[in-house]
């Protein structure tokens, strides 16, 4: 399965496998040991590991253990509580207030949610935003509500333009789910960069070279190794740029500029070219599929689609053709069951914290 260790991997203890309900747990209490209210800690806590148990391990409880450390260094705030600041019969603004990011994005979701319920269509922005964690999860919870969601968010600068050398806004991913009746909903998760940031944090990390076209340096020329940390020296590339760098891509950069205009300027909470490190701004829309038809036909049809591509004749038949999604609903069902893929050095990062903070280690 892709993304999952070796067997050598495993049997080494470089990875170690824990069960997704203890890491919830662990994660969640570490954040109450921060001050983090229980409500909060737990809606943090499932949106971390649901990342994990999907295979999306870039901003599973490795982004937690990040947001740890930003609670300590002051620039997120542990303590406050997000609110509706502006609000209308189908639209909603909440501020994050500079708490965890993950706590605003899910009320805002919910917000969402609740007025599609009334008006067939609802949608809510937020400002004083911070990382939302994996961008799939939030329209999820709609789809698990018969609804069509949708939620994007940008970030500070890390991805050029088309023919620009520095970065200018963020990997401003977009994601899209919808139900369906025997099969599984579709979820579209997506940066609308070539690759997500983390994976070529996470490369750095393991001392693995990047594929040209991920990223460029100052000057505009492909990168194979990749880079530390984030500055100006280097700038990921938009979607769709090609294999050799040197290609110049409208496409995700128009992609990138739609979800900096529904996340930051909609709402008034700041668009790549304003945000400092650690701020991100969102936009959450639902849509009540049963105000516009019955559910059970739309899932009905929605079945049939997903079969017609499913059953494409192969160009290589050792590949069958997937749908998106299934990639993470193989990982979710192959990891409730076997557990959570952790570095050694993340358990052992687990652990310590679990000792400084004086709660016990439950992984």
């Amino acid at each position: 399965m892709a993304g999952e260790p070796t067997p050598d991997q495993i049997a080494s203890g470089e990875f170690v496998r824990v069960d997704g309900a203890a890491l919830r747990e662990q994660m969640a209490r570490l954040f109450v040991a921060l001050r983090v209210s229980e409500e909060h800690a737990a809606i943090a806590s499932d949106i971390l590991v649901a990342s994990d148990l999907r295979g999306v391990d870039t901003h599973g409880v490795v982004a937690g253990l990040r947001y740890l450390d930003q609670i300590e260094s002051g620039l997120i705030d542990a303590t406050v509580t997000p609110r509706l600041v502006r609000e209308s019969a189908g639209s909603a603004v909440v501020s994050n207030a500079g708490g965890l990011g993950v706590v605003g994005a899910h009320l805002a979701m919910r917000t969402a949610i609740e007025k599609a319920r009334v008006n067939g269509i609802g949608h809510a922005g937020v400002v004083e935003g911070r990382h939302i964690g994996m961008v799939g999860y939030y329209p999820m919870m709609a789809a698990a509500q018969d609804m069509i969601g949708m939620a994007v968010t940008n970030a500070n600068r890390s991805v050029r333009p088309a023919r620009g050398a520095d970065p200018r806004f963020g990997t401003n991913p977009i994601a899209f789910a919808a139900p369906a009746g025997t099969e599984r909903p579709f979820v579209l998760d997506m940066a609308t960069s070539t690759v997500a940031a983390g994976k070529v944090r996470r490369a750095h990390a393991l001392g693995l070279p990047i594929p040209r076209g991920w990223a460029v340096d100052a000057a505009g020329r492909p990168l194979e190794t990749p880079p530390g940390g984030r500055d100006t020296s280097w700038a990921l590339t938009p979607l769709g740029e090609s294999s050799d760098g040197e290609g110049v891509n409208y496409k995700g950069y128009g992609l990138a500029m739609m979800v900096d205009i529904l996340a930051g300027v909609l709402a008034g909470g700041g668009s790549s070219a304003d945000l400092d490190y650690g701020s991100n701004m969102s936009w959450f829309m639902a849509i009540d599929i049963s105000q516009m038809r019955p559910v059970q036909a739309f899932k009905a049809d929605m079945d049939l689609l997903i079969r017609y591509l499913a059953e494409t004749r192969p160009s290589d038949p050792a590949r069958p053709v997937v749908v998106a999604g299934d990639p993470e609903a193989d990982a979710f069902e192959y990891r409730s069951r076997a557990g959570i893929p952790l570095h050694r050095d993340t358990l052992a990062t687990f652990r310590l914290r679990a000792r400084t903070l004086g709660t016990p280690s439950l992984v």
